[in-house]
């Protein structure tokens, strides 16, 4: 049985523009139609909402295409226009299987040190989310509320951790335990580093690179160590 004309051209465009949208083939209608429609019932310009969601006006026209926003602009583009992320990716209301299968971690603008101690200044700033499945999260018994993620800066953890990656930390797990990277507070510099608890009561900071020498905090020093939480999960390029 052929096609009908509405079909390949649909499947033309989906070519052309390389995309995107995993509701296009099941014809539930494409992300860039309900993205026009929110647009025009929000009555707020494409460069505007560009300007609000910290993408572009080209980005926009290049959506309502059908082209697939990453999940930070999409989350962005939703509180713009007043919808849930559910309701602008698929079109459902806000218990969809997006937001059952999947939770959002918030990652901060914030670089933890993987070599010698770093100062950050804002902390509190989230640039993004990532995605990550509640069956795994559930799996290890992580809660989602006490999880956040940052990236590394230097190389001290090699081969371990490189600078760049992205720290996924459970905040609620503050126990030392021997050979576990921790993202921990030392003054007022921030580093990812085994530790170790010695007889004598000082904690050793462990790198994984033997070019750097390990860090005694003493025992009566052990104030100013603060333990942020342990690092549970890596995420790395590969290129």
């Amino acid at each position: 049985m052929s096609e009908n004309k509405g079909d390949t051209l649909e499947k033309d465009l989906a070519e052309e523009i390389g995309i995107t949208d995993p509701f296009l083939e099941e014809q539930i209608g494409s992300f860039g139609e309900r993205l026009e429609q929110l647009i025009e019932r929000k009555k707020v310009s494409r460069r505007m909402l560009a300007t609000m969601a910290g993408t572009t006006e080209a980005s926009i026209r290049n959506y309502i295409k059908g082209r697939m926003p990453q999940i930070d602009i999409a989350y962005k583009i939703a509180k713009v226009l007043d919808v849930s992320i559910d309701e602008l990716i698929s079109g459902e209301p806000a218990e969809s299987s997006i937001s059952s299968e999947y939770v959002f971690i918030p990652v901060y603008n914030i670089k933890v040190s993987a070599g010698h101690g770093l100062v950050n200044t804002k902390p509190e700033d989230v640039v993004r989310r990532l995605a990550f499945r509640k069956n795994w999260l559930n799996y290890r018994g992580f809660k989602d509320s006490d999880l956040v993620m940052v990236m590394t800066q230097g190389d001290s953890m090699e081969p371990t951790l490189h600078s760049g990656n992205s720290l996924l930390i459970d905040t609620s797990d503050k126990n030392l335990t021997d050979g576990c990277i921790f993202v921990l507070r030392f003054g007022d510099e921030l580093y990812a580093k085994r530790l170790q608890k010695r007889f004598d009561g000082d904690i050793r900071l462990i790198s994984d690179n033997k070019e750097y020498e390990d860090q005694i905090v003493k025992a009566d020093e052990i104030d100013t160590l603060q333990i942020i939480g342990k690092v549970v999960w890596i995420g790395k390029d590969l290129y």
